[in-house]
């Protein structure tokens, strides 16, 4: 593949679909993947959705289809234990395969930065 390689952020957050304002995760996204190298990737799209199961699902069909597709997509926020939060339960049925290695390794890296109670 010739260039850098194309990201998509998808914000979920309702909050934030009624006032972007609100929303800082997708300047803090870009900036931690600009600082991977300048060249390597691209953040090509970033939206913001509802918490809704279709919304979410229909926005990452349309990110990751066609010949502008995301090499990757990122999502944040949605993945609480409010019954609003529903990023997870949209995303998990649109997977071709599963890497629960990457899932074990970002659960790791948070334990170490996050304060213990």
């Amino acid at each position: 593949m010739d260039g850098p390689l194309k990201i998509a952020i998808l914000i979920v957050s309702t909050t934030a679909a009624e006032d972007p304002s609100t929303d800082s995760s997708a300047q803090a996204l870009q900036g931690v993947i600009e600082g991977q190298g300048p060249g390597k990737w691209s953040v090509d799209n970033t939206a913001i959705v509802t918490d809704d199961v279709s919304a979410i699902q229909r926005q990452l069909m349309a990110l990751a289809d066609g010949p502008e597709a995301a090499n990757l997509i990122i999502t944040t926020g949605g993945t609480g234990f409010s019954v609003a939060d529903v990023t997870p339960e949209a995303v998990t049925p649109l997977l071709h395969k599963q890497a629960p290695g990457l899932v074990h390794a970002m659960v790791s890296a948070s334990l170490a930065i996050t304060l213990s109670l």
